[in-house]
């Protein structure tokens, strides 16, 4: 299948579906890691750096169409920007 065919929605909605198949003592063992799935073959790797288990999942399966997570987090990654007051002035003519 090819990558194309993949919305995102459909990678997250068969990704969560997958995880939640997996043995519970994952989530026990592993919180804070990240785990990769391979939506189509459904194997995984984990790791405490997202970039290794998909490293490693693309070596098994250079195909792979990944789903990351972070086990027993809501999301892989947290964005977040810090504001400091500034103070702006406008170049003078």
């Amino acid at each position: 299948m090819a990558h194309s065919e993949h919305t995102t929605d459909t990678v997250a909605s068969r990704g969560k579906a997958i995880y939640q198949r997996l043995p519970g003592a994952i989530e026990k063992c592993h919180t804070g890691k990240f785990l990769a799935i391979d939506i189509e073959t459904e194997d995984y790797e984990i790791d405490g750096q997202g970039t290794a288990a998909i490293n490693r999942l693309l070596l098994k399966h250079p195909d792979a169409v990944i789903y990351l997570m972070r086990i027993g987090h809501r999301t892989a990654y947290r964005l977040s920007i810090r504001l400091d007051k500034c103070t702006y002035s406008p170049p003078t003519r």
